[in-house]
């Protein structure tokens, strides 16, 4: 029989033992640098509006309810807390999390604009009797890239050069309507010049052909000197149709070519994108132009890239008719305008036609950079 002494005698139920020192101190450190991530990346939170910031409390508040009872139910010393102290300590923690989260993408594609730059090439070529500037190009770029080109260009014009544009021609319906098939079969039929011009407003970059327009008064009064230097699209047509004989493997690759296709617009989303950035806060225009030149500076493609499956036409031929053309010109000053893709295969194509041309210099220049803000104020003008 119990009697009250061995009751009082009984020891009461211990409670849980204090966490180790060392496992305190890491909380401690921990919460710190979560805060200060947090708090670093505070002003892009802001940027897009408090909705974000609301959004990201609802759903760090339903997160914490799940931790906090999977703590509850791991940890005796969560155990011992009321829920409601362990939700509120979850929820800051979340917070914390999805808030360095959705900041850190943002200063990672700033930081990658310049710290891996897209670049393009201007690089020199000769045989000892022709000279050649081949000067990479990008369809959007940042504004200070095609001022450059723009001046190298004039510069080349001044010396007794004959500009080299890109562009397939398309002089007759039935080469017009070709190159629409080809465009529809690459790139969804998208207007591609439209679609490069509103993307560039929105990402703080230019449109490549609003700078070449300043070219326009020297090419009417000097067209000589103003040479469109691509294919027919006949002729993009001929070469096709010469693979898909000739070549098994392009014939098997290339068997579904032109067929009926669903009608979609590739860039739709982000069209639309652009169409609500445009419609934004000045701070949401600043973020989604700090997140657009990011995207592309990392999108640009690798030098040992794979090759894509219409390269056949589109490049390699291309590119064997420009060293042609190179060679049976008369000038033997030239400066090219051509997407950097051609410049391996151009130089390729040249060494089988002469053995002796080389490279004389490179020039490394950079395509896609922050836009610049230089505002300043006359004073006692007035308005």
């Amino acid at each position: 029989m119990k009697t009250s002494s061995d009751t009082q005698a009984r020891p009461a139920t211990s409670a849980a033992p204090p966490p180790p020192l060392w496992r305190i101190r890491l909380q401690a450190i921990a919460w710190f640098v979560m805060v200060v991530a947090f708090v670093l990346g505070l002003p892009i939170l802001l940027g897009w509006g408090y909705g974000l910031l609301a959004l990201l409390a609802l759903l760090a508040a339903v997160l914490a309810v799940a931790s906090a009872w999977v703590f509850r139910r791991l940890s005796a010393a969560d155990t011992a807390r009321p829920f409601a102290g362990a939700w509120l300590r979850n929820l800051l923690g979340w917070t914390l999390i999805l808030g360095v989260l959705v900041a850190a993408p943002f200063y990672y594609l700033m930081v990658v604009t310049d710290t891996r730059p897209a670049t393009v090439p201007q690089v020199a070529l000769t045989n000892g009797s022709k000279r050649v500037v081949f000067q990479g190009m990008q369809h959007i770029g940042s504004e200070h890239f095609y001022k450059a080109v723009i001046y190298d260009i004039e510069k080349a014009l001044s010396e007794g050069y004959v500009i080299y544009y890109e562009g397939v021609q398309t002089p007759t319906p039935e080469s017009k309507a070709f190159f629409e098939k080809l465009s529809h079969e690459l790139v969804g039929g998208s207007d591609l010049s439209g679609t490069y011009k509103s993307i560039g407003g929105v990402c703080g970059m230019k449109f490549q052909l609003d700078y070449f327009g300043l070219l326009d008064a020297d090419k009417a009064e000097h067209p000589k000197r103003h040479v469109i230097a691509d294919v027919d699209a006949i002729e993009l047509k001929a070469e096709y149709e010469r693979l898909m004989r000739e070549d098994p493997a392009f014939a098997k690759a290339h068997a579904n070519d032109f067929q009926p296709k669903p009608a979609t617009n590739d860039n739709a989303f982000m069209l639309q994108v652009v169409d609500w950035l445009k419609n934004g806060s000045e701070a949401q225009k600043t973020l989604g132009g700090v997140a657009c030149r990011g995207l592309f500076t990392l999108s640009q493609p690798a030098q040992d890239s794979p090759p894509g499956r219409m390269e056949p036409v589109i490049l390699d031929f291309r590119n064997r008719a420009l060293a042609k053309q190179i060679m049976l010109s008369a000038d033997d000053k030239i400066f090219i305008t051509y997407g950097s893709a051609h410049l391996p295969g151009l130089v390729a194509e040249l060494r089988k036609l002469d053995s002796k041309w080389a490279v004389g210099s490179v020039k490394w220049m950079r395509t896609i950079e922050h836009p610049e803000h230089i505002e300043g104020k006359l004073q006692g003008l007035g308005k």
